[in-house]
Protein backbone atom coordinates (compact mmCIF):
# COMPACT_ATOMS: atom_id res chain seq x y z
CA UNK A 1 0.00 0.00 0.00
CA UNK A 2 1.38 3.21 -0.78
CA UNK A 3 1.96 6.31 1.44
CA UNK A 4 -1.01 8.41 0.11
CA UNK A 5 -3.39 5.29 0.46
CA UNK A 6 -1.77 4.34 3.90
CA UNK A 7 -2.38 8.10 5.30
CA UNK A 8 -6.25 8.12 3.77
CA UNK A 9 -7.25 4.58 5.10
CA UNK A 10 -5.51 5.54 8.35
CA UNK A 11 -7.27 8.73 8.82
CA UNK A 12 -10.56 7.04 8.35
CA UNK A 13 -10.03 4.26 10.30
CA UNK A 14 -9.37 6.25 13.18
CA UNK A 15 -12.33 8.21 12.86
CA UNK A 16 -14.78 5.64 12.45
CA UNK A 17 -16.11 3.08 10.22
CA UNK A 18 -14.84 0.34 7.44
CA UNK A 19 -11.52 2.01 5.41
CA UNK A 20 -12.96 1.50 1.71
CA UNK A 21 -16.75 1.80 2.95
CA UNK A 22 -16.15 5.35 4.71
CA UNK A 23 -13.83 6.27 1.87
CA UNK A 24 -16.54 5.14 -1.53
CA UNK A 25 -19.32 5.02 0.47
CA UNK A 26 -21.55 1.96 1.89
CA UNK A 27 -22.37 0.38 -1.38
CA UNK A 28 -25.92 -1.00 -1.53
CA UNK A 29 -25.54 -3.32 -4.77
CA UNK A 30 -29.59 -3.92 -4.41
CA UNK A 31 -31.65 -1.37 -5.46
CA UNK A 32 -34.45 -3.59 -4.84
CA UNK A 33 -36.26 -6.18 -2.57
CA UNK A 34 -35.70 -8.57 -5.21
CA UNK A 35 -32.10 -8.24 -5.62
CA UNK A 36 -31.65 -7.90 -1.80
CA UNK A 37 -33.62 -10.97 -1.08
CA UNK A 38 -31.44 -12.95 -4.06
CA UNK A 39 -27.77 -12.33 -2.33
CA UNK A 40 -27.90 -9.13 -3.87
CA UNK A 41 -28.04 -10.24 -7.60
CA UNK A 42 -29.21 -6.89 -8.74
CA UNK A 43 -27.00 -7.55 -12.16
CA UNK A 44 -30.11 -9.98 -12.93
CA UNK A 45 -33.12 -8.31 -12.49
CA UNK A 46 -35.81 -7.76 -14.90
CA UNK A 47 -37.24 -4.55 -13.68
CA UNK A 48 -37.32 -1.08 -14.46
CA UNK A 49 -34.78 -0.54 -11.35
CA UNK A 50 -32.60 -3.57 -12.60
CA UNK A 51 -32.70 -2.54 -16.22
CA UNK A 52 -30.75 0.62 -15.11
CA UNK A 53 -27.55 -1.83 -13.80
CA UNK A 54 -27.85 -3.86 -16.53
CA UNK A 55 -29.53 -2.46 -19.71
CA UNK A 56 -30.04 -5.86 -21.25
CA UNK A 57 -32.01 -7.49 -18.91
CA UNK A 58 -34.95 -5.11 -20.91
CA UNK A 59 -34.93 -8.18 -23.04
CA UNK A 60 -36.84 -10.26 -20.27
CA UNK A 61 -39.34 -7.06 -19.50
CA UNK A 62 -42.79 -8.20 -20.18
CA UNK A 63 -44.84 -6.13 -22.62
CA UNK A 64 -45.90 -2.64 -21.40
CA UNK A 65 -45.02 -0.14 -18.83
CA UNK A 66 -43.68 -0.90 -15.82
CA UNK A 67 -43.24 1.68 -12.47
CA UNK A 68 -40.72 0.43 -9.57
CA UNK A 69 -40.08 2.13 -5.81
CA UNK A 70 -37.85 0.96 -3.57
CA UNK A 71 -36.29 2.02 -0.20
CA UNK A 72 -35.27 0.71 3.24
CA UNK A 73 -33.63 1.09 6.47
CA UNK A 74 -30.17 0.00 7.94
CA UNK A 75 -29.59 -1.00 11.84
CA UNK A 76 -26.10 -0.88 12.19
CA UNK A 77 -23.77 -1.77 15.98
CA UNK A 78 -20.29 -0.90 16.00
CA UNK A 79 -18.03 -2.31 19.46
CA UNK A 80 -14.33 -1.58 19.51
CA UNK A 81 -11.75 -3.00 21.41
CA UNK A 82 -8.05 -2.63 22.87
CA UNK A 83 -5.71 -4.85 24.69
CA UNK A 84 -5.62 -3.42 28.58
CA UNK A 85 -2.42 -4.14 29.71
CA UNK A 86 -1.09 -4.90 33.30
CA UNK A 87 1.86 -2.50 35.58
CA UNK A 88 4.23 -5.50 33.81
CA UNK A 89 2.70 -5.31 30.00
CA UNK A 90 1.58 -8.25 30.09
CA UNK A 91 -1.68 -8.35 28.41
CA UNK A 92 -4.23 -9.22 30.61
CA UNK A 93 -7.59 -8.97 27.80
CA UNK A 94 -9.73 -6.95 25.92
CA UNK A 95 -11.35 -3.70 27.27
CA UNK A 96 -14.33 -1.96 25.30
CA UNK A 97 -13.12 1.73 23.84
CA UNK A 98 -16.82 2.49 22.46
CA UNK A 99 -19.76 1.25 21.16
CA UNK A 100 -22.25 3.06 18.63
CA UNK A 101 -25.87 1.84 16.96
CA UNK A 102 -28.08 3.51 14.85
CA UNK A 103 -30.54 3.39 12.31
CA UNK A 104 -31.32 5.40 9.38
CA UNK A 105 -33.63 5.51 6.59
CA UNK A 106 -32.49 5.05 2.88
CA UNK A 107 -34.20 5.62 -1.02
CA UNK A 108 -32.82 3.00 -3.17
CA UNK A 109 -34.49 4.42 -6.19
CA UNK A 110 -37.48 4.88 -8.71
CA UNK A 111 -37.45 3.90 -12.31
CA UNK A 112 -40.31 3.56 -15.42
CA UNK A 113 -39.45 1.12 -17.99
CA UNK A 114 -41.58 0.22 -21.11
CA UNK A 115 -41.65 -2.36 -24.00
CA UNK A 116 -43.29 -3.30 -26.73
CA UNK A 117 -45.66 -0.49 -25.85
CA UNK A 118 -46.53 3.39 -26.80
CA UNK A 119 -45.09 2.77 -30.47
CA UNK A 120 -42.22 1.01 -29.27
CA UNK A 121 -40.68 -1.50 -32.18
CA UNK A 122 -40.92 -5.06 -31.01
CA UNK A 123 -37.63 -5.28 -31.21
CA UNK A 124 -36.21 -2.08 -28.91
CA UNK A 125 -37.35 -1.35 -25.35
CA UNK A 126 -36.14 1.50 -22.63
CA UNK A 127 -35.85 2.50 -19.04
CA UNK A 128 -34.65 5.91 -17.16
CA UNK A 129 -34.90 6.63 -13.49
CA UNK A 130 -33.10 7.70 -10.45
CA UNK A 131 -31.20 5.38 -7.82
CA UNK A 132 -28.53 5.86 -5.05
CA UNK A 133 -25.61 3.44 -5.29
CA UNK A 134 -23.68 4.78 -2.02
CA UNK A 135 -24.77 6.22 0.56
CA UNK A 136 -22.36 7.83 3.58
CA UNK A 137 -23.94 7.32 6.51
CA UNK A 138 -22.45 6.76 10.05
CA UNK A 139 -22.03 8.12 13.62
CA UNK A 140 -19.76 7.15 16.26
CA UNK A 141 -18.98 8.51 19.73
CA UNK A 142 -16.42 7.78 22.84
CA UNK A 143 -15.72 8.98 25.87
CA UNK A 144 -12.43 10.36 26.24
CA UNK A 145 -10.34 9.29 29.34
CA UNK A 146 -7.54 9.49 31.65
CA UNK A 147 -5.29 6.53 32.61
CA UNK A 148 -7.51 6.59 36.23
CA UNK A 149 -10.50 6.30 34.28
CA UNK A 150 -11.74 9.59 34.64
CA UNK A 151 -13.93 11.47 31.65
CA UNK A 152 -11.88 13.92 29.89
CA UNK A 153 -13.60 15.04 26.85
CA UNK A 154 -15.96 13.58 24.62
CA UNK A 155 -15.20 12.67 20.64
CA UNK A 156 -18.58 12.63 17.70
CA UNK A 157 -18.14 11.74 14.19
CA UNK A 158 -21.07 11.65 12.18
CA UNK A 159 -21.03 11.70 8.27
CA UNK A 160 -23.96 11.98 6.16
CA UNK A 161 -24.70 12.05 2.42
CA UNK A 162 -25.40 9.80 -0.96
CA UNK A 163 -24.79 9.07 -4.06
CA UNK A 164 -27.30 9.84 -6.63
CA UNK A 165 -27.49 8.37 -10.50
CA UNK A 166 -29.61 9.62 -13.25
CA UNK A 167 -29.95 7.15 -15.61
CA UNK A 168 -31.63 5.81 -18.86
CA UNK A 169 -31.17 2.46 -20.75
CA UNK A 170 -31.94 1.34 -23.63
CA UNK A 171 -32.17 -2.74 -25.36
CA UNK A 172 -32.19 -4.23 -28.86
CA UNK A 173 -33.83 -7.75 -29.11
CA UNK A 174 -33.06 -8.90 -32.56
CA UNK A 175 -34.14 -12.07 -31.82
CA UNK A 176 -35.18 -14.44 -28.62
CA UNK A 177 -32.26 -15.38 -28.30
CA UNK A 178 -30.16 -12.45 -27.60
CA UNK A 179 -30.38 -8.94 -26.42
CA UNK A 180 -28.13 -6.38 -26.76
CA UNK A 181 -28.21 -3.51 -24.23
CA UNK A 182 -26.71 0.14 -23.22
CA UNK A 183 -26.82 2.66 -21.21
CA UNK A 184 -25.47 5.69 -19.18
CA UNK A 185 -26.25 8.53 -17.08
CA UNK A 186 -25.29 11.27 -14.30
CA UNK A 187 -23.56 10.93 -10.73
CA UNK A 188 -24.64 13.79 -8.50
CA UNK A 189 -24.01 13.57 -4.30
CA UNK A 190 -22.65 14.69 -1.50
CA UNK A 191 -20.83 14.10 1.48
CA UNK A 192 -20.50 15.73 4.90
CA UNK A 193 -18.36 15.24 7.81
CA UNK A 194 -18.29 16.63 11.37
CA UNK A 195 -15.62 15.56 13.60
CA UNK A 196 -15.42 16.93 17.25
CA UNK A 197 -13.82 16.80 20.69
CA UNK A 198 -15.60 18.67 23.39
CA UNK A 199 -13.18 18.68 26.71
CA UNK A 200 -14.28 18.68 29.88
CA UNK A 201 -11.52 21.68 31.27
CA UNK A 202 -12.75 24.53 29.83
CA UNK A 203 -9.34 26.15 29.32
CA UNK A 204 -8.63 23.44 26.63
CA UNK A 205 -9.96 24.71 22.95
CA UNK A 206 -12.96 22.09 21.89
CA UNK A 207 -11.87 21.03 18.23
CA UNK A 208 -14.47 21.24 15.36
CA UNK A 209 -13.00 19.71 11.59
CA UNK A 210 -15.67 20.24 9.23
CA UNK A 211 -15.80 18.86 5.75
CA UNK A 212 -19.13 19.31 3.38
CA UNK A 213 -18.50 18.56 -0.02
CA UNK A 214 -20.52 17.73 -3.67
CA UNK A 215 -19.42 15.67 -6.46
CA UNK A 216 -20.43 14.97 -9.53
CA UNK A 217 -19.78 12.52 -12.90
CA UNK A 218 -20.57 10.30 -15.41
CA UNK A 219 -20.81 6.81 -16.30
CA UNK A 220 -21.11 4.12 -19.39
CA UNK A 221 -22.56 0.85 -19.65
CA UNK A 222 -22.87 -2.10 -21.66
CA UNK A 223 -23.92 -5.78 -21.64
CA UNK A 224 -25.75 -8.36 -23.66
CA UNK A 225 -28.02 -10.94 -22.52
CA UNK A 226 -27.57 -14.84 -24.37
CA UNK A 227 -30.66 -16.97 -24.02
CA UNK A 228 -28.93 -20.71 -24.95
CA UNK A 229 -32.26 -22.74 -24.32
CA UNK A 230 -35.73 -21.50 -22.73
CA UNK A 231 -34.38 -22.17 -19.18
CA UNK A 232 -31.31 -20.46 -19.16
CA UNK A 233 -30.61 -17.02 -19.52
CA UNK A 234 -26.59 -15.73 -18.69
CA UNK A 235 -25.46 -11.70 -19.45
CA UNK A 236 -22.68 -10.21 -19.24
CA UNK A 237 -22.11 -6.26 -18.58
CA UNK A 238 -19.13 -3.58 -18.09
CA UNK A 239 -19.63 -0.13 -16.16
CA UNK A 240 -17.25 2.80 -16.99
CA UNK A 241 -17.60 5.27 -14.75
CA UNK A 242 -15.67 8.88 -15.04
CA UNK A 243 -13.41 10.22 -12.07
CA UNK A 244 -16.04 11.89 -9.55
CA UNK A 245 -14.90 15.85 -8.94
CA UNK A 246 -15.27 16.42 -5.95
CA UNK A 247 -15.41 20.14 -4.85
CA UNK A 248 -15.76 21.16 -0.96
CA UNK A 249 -18.52 23.40 -0.11
CA UNK A 250 -18.00 26.23 2.77
CA UNK A 251 -20.46 25.83 5.74
CA UNK A 252 -20.73 28.87 7.54
CA UNK A 253 -20.88 27.02 10.87
CA UNK A 254 -20.66 29.76 13.53
CA UNK A 255 -18.26 27.66 15.61
CA UNK A 256 -14.71 27.84 15.78
CA UNK A 257 -14.06 25.18 13.08
CA UNK A 258 -11.65 23.89 10.64
CA UNK A 259 -12.04 22.64 7.19
CA UNK A 260 -9.93 19.37 6.78
CA UNK A 261 -9.02 20.46 2.98
CA UNK A 262 -9.61 23.54 0.94
CA UNK A 263 -8.48 22.09 -2.32
CA UNK A 264 -10.71 20.33 -5.35
CA UNK A 265 -9.68 16.86 -6.23
CA UNK A 266 -11.04 14.23 -8.77
CA UNK A 267 -11.85 10.73 -7.03
CA UNK A 268 -10.60 8.16 -9.55
CA UNK A 269 -13.52 4.86 -9.90
CA UNK A 270 -13.04 1.75 -10.81
CA UNK A 271 -13.66 -0.29 -14.16
CA UNK A 272 -16.17 -2.93 -13.51
CA UNK A 273 -17.34 -6.06 -14.87
CA UNK A 274 -19.86 -8.24 -13.97
CA UNK A 275 -21.18 -11.53 -15.13
CA UNK A 276 -24.14 -13.79 -14.22
CA UNK A 277 -26.90 -16.46 -15.20
CA UNK A 278 -30.34 -17.17 -14.21
CA UNK A 279 -31.61 -20.79 -14.97
CA UNK A 280 -35.20 -21.34 -13.93
CA UNK A 281 -35.73 -25.62 -13.69
CA UNK A 282 -39.78 -25.53 -14.84
CA UNK A 283 -40.16 -27.28 -11.41
CA UNK A 284 -43.54 -27.09 -9.43
CA UNK A 285 -42.17 -24.70 -6.72
CA UNK A 286 -41.80 -22.53 -10.06
CA UNK A 287 -38.33 -21.71 -8.96
CA UNK A 288 -35.31 -19.37 -9.97
CA UNK A 289 -31.76 -19.92 -9.73
CA UNK A 290 -29.44 -16.51 -10.11
CA UNK A 291 -25.83 -16.24 -9.55
CA UNK A 292 -23.38 -13.76 -10.39
CA UNK A 293 -18.96 -12.91 -10.31
CA UNK A 294 -18.09 -9.44 -10.44
CA UNK A 295 -14.65 -8.12 -11.13
CA UNK A 296 -13.12 -4.31 -10.10
CA UNK A 297 -10.17 -2.90 -11.10
CA UNK A 298 -9.52 -0.85 -7.92
CA UNK A 299 -5.92 -1.88 -8.69
CA UNK A 300 -5.44 0.97 -11.51
CA UNK A 301 -6.23 4.08 -9.10
CA UNK A 302 -4.54 6.92 -8.47
CA UNK A 303 -4.81 10.10 -6.39
CA UNK A 304 -2.72 13.12 -8.07
CA UNK A 305 -1.05 10.86 -10.22
CA UNK A 306 0.27 8.20 -7.60
CA UNK A 307 -0.92 5.05 -7.66
CA UNK A 308 -2.94 4.39 -4.09
CA UNK A 309 -1.97 0.67 -3.85
CA UNK A 310 -5.21 -1.04 -3.93
CA UNK A 311 -5.74 -4.41 -5.49
CA UNK A 312 -8.71 -5.40 -7.89
CA UNK A 313 -11.93 -6.76 -5.97
CA UNK A 314 -14.11 -9.22 -6.73
CA UNK A 315 -16.98 -10.63 -5.29
CA UNK A 316 -19.82 -13.48 -5.84
CA UNK A 317 -23.49 -13.57 -5.30
CA UNK A 318 -26.08 -16.43 -5.52
CA UNK A 319 -30.09 -16.94 -4.63
CA UNK A 320 -32.61 -18.92 -4.74
CA UNK A 321 -36.52 -18.07 -4.91
CA UNK A 322 -39.66 -20.29 -4.57
CA UNK A 323 -43.39 -19.76 -4.80
CA UNK A 324 -44.97 -21.17 -1.86
CA UNK A 325 -48.58 -22.70 -1.72
CA UNK A 326 -50.88 -19.96 -1.93
CA UNK A 327 -48.63 -17.69 -3.91
CA UNK A 328 -46.09 -15.73 -1.97
CA UNK A 329 -42.67 -16.02 -3.25
CA UNK A 330 -39.53 -16.75 -0.97
CA UNK A 331 -35.88 -15.72 -1.67
CA UNK A 332 -32.89 -16.62 -0.13
CA UNK A 333 -29.53 -15.76 -0.81
CA UNK A 334 -25.33 -15.48 -0.24
CA UNK A 335 -22.41 -12.47 -1.25
CA UNK A 336 -19.13 -12.40 -0.70
CA UNK A 337 -17.26 -9.20 -1.44
CA UNK A 338 -13.55 -9.07 -1.37
CA UNK A 339 -11.99 -5.61 -0.27
CA UNK A 340 -9.56 -3.94 -2.53
CA UNK A 341 -7.74 -2.91 0.50
CA UNK A 342 -7.05 -6.45 2.70
CA UNK A 343 -8.63 -9.82 3.32
CA UNK A 344 -9.48 -8.47 6.80
CA UNK A 345 -12.06 -6.25 5.06
CA UNK A 346 -13.56 -9.19 3.18
CA UNK A 347 -17.51 -9.26 3.74
CA UNK A 348 -20.13 -11.29 4.29
CA UNK A 349 -23.85 -11.02 3.42
CA UNK A 350 -26.89 -12.96 4.04
CA UNK A 351 -30.43 -12.25 2.77
CA UNK A 352 -33.87 -13.66 2.84
CA UNK A 353 -36.76 -11.98 1.32
CA UNK A 354 -40.36 -12.73 0.15
CA UNK A 355 -42.85 -11.58 -2.57
CA UNK A 356 -46.38 -10.69 -2.97
CA UNK A 357 -48.64 -9.73 -5.95
CA UNK A 358 -51.97 -8.41 -6.28
CA UNK A 359 -53.39 -8.09 -9.80
CA UNK A 360 -51.09 -5.61 -11.51
CA UNK A 361 -49.32 -4.93 -8.38
CA UNK A 362 -46.26 -6.38 -6.45
CA UNK A 363 -44.77 -5.75 -3.27
CA UNK A 364 -41.60 -7.27 -2.06
CA UNK A 365 -39.67 -7.21 1.01
CA UNK A 366 -36.40 -8.57 2.51
CA UNK A 367 -33.78 -8.26 4.60
CA UNK A 368 -29.80 -8.96 5.02
CA UNK A 369 -27.35 -9.09 7.80
CA UNK A 370 -23.49 -8.32 7.37
CA UNK A 371 -20.77 -9.16 9.90
CA UNK A 372 -17.73 -7.33 10.07
CA UNK A 373 -14.76 -8.22 12.22
CA UNK A 374 -11.34 -6.32 11.64
CA UNK A 375 -7.94 -5.67 13.80
CA UNK A 376 -5.88 -2.51 13.09
CA UNK A 377 -2.70 -4.34 13.25
CA UNK A 378 -3.49 -7.26 10.20
CA UNK A 379 -4.36 -4.65 7.67
CA UNK A 380 -0.72 -4.19 5.48
CA UNK A 381 0.25 -0.16 5.70
CA UNK A 382 -2.05 0.36 8.67
CA UNK A 383 0.07 1.10 11.56
CA UNK A 384 -0.74 0.82 15.36
CA UNK A 385 -1.53 4.03 16.64
CA UNK A 386 -0.05 2.85 20.31
CA UNK A 387 2.81 0.79 20.29
CA UNK A 388 2.00 -2.52 21.36
CA UNK A 389 -1.40 -1.54 21.15
CA UNK A 390 -4.32 -2.87 19.34
CA UNK A 391 -7.71 -1.63 17.63
CA UNK A 392 -10.49 -4.35 17.19
CA UNK A 393 -13.80 -3.46 15.31
CA UNK A 394 -16.79 -5.38 15.36
CA UNK A 395 -19.65 -4.60 13.22
CA UNK A 396 -22.99 -5.62 12.07
CA UNK A 397 -25.67 -4.03 9.76
CA UNK A 398 -28.75 -5.08 9.13
CA UNK A 399 -30.60 -3.73 6.03
CA UNK A 400 -34.32 -4.30 5.35
CA UNK A 401 -35.73 -2.61 1.67
CA UNK A 402 -39.12 -2.65 0.43
CA UNK A 403 -39.77 -2.36 -3.12
CA UNK A 404 -43.27 -1.91 -4.80
CA UNK A 405 -44.20 -2.34 -8.26
CA UNK A 406 -47.05 -1.89 -10.87
CA UNK A 407 -47.15 -2.83 -14.71
CA UNK A 408 -49.61 -0.93 -17.12
CA UNK A 409 -51.17 -2.51 -19.81
CA UNK A 410 -50.53 0.16 -22.29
Amino acid sequence: MSMIAAGIVSLLAVTGGLPDVMWQGDPDPASTAWAAGMGNCGFLEASALGALANPSMLGLADAGLRVDLSGGAVYASEKRTRRVYDSFGSSIGEAEYAFNTGLRFFPAGAAVSVSRALGFPESFSAAVGWTVPATFGYGYERIVRDNAYVETGRETLEITGMRNELAASVAFSPSDAVTFGMGGGIVTGSRNVEWRTVWVDPTVADVVSVRDETMSGAFFRGAVLVVPQERVFVSAGIEYPTPLSVSPVETGDPVTWSTLSDADYDLDQPLRATVGARYVPGNRLMSVFAGELYWSGDGSLEFEGQSLGLSNAWGLRAGVENTLPGGPVARFGFGYDRSPISSELDRMTFTAGMGFHAGSWALDAAMGFTPDRWRQTMIPGLPSFVSGDSLQVEETSTRVTLSLSRAFDV
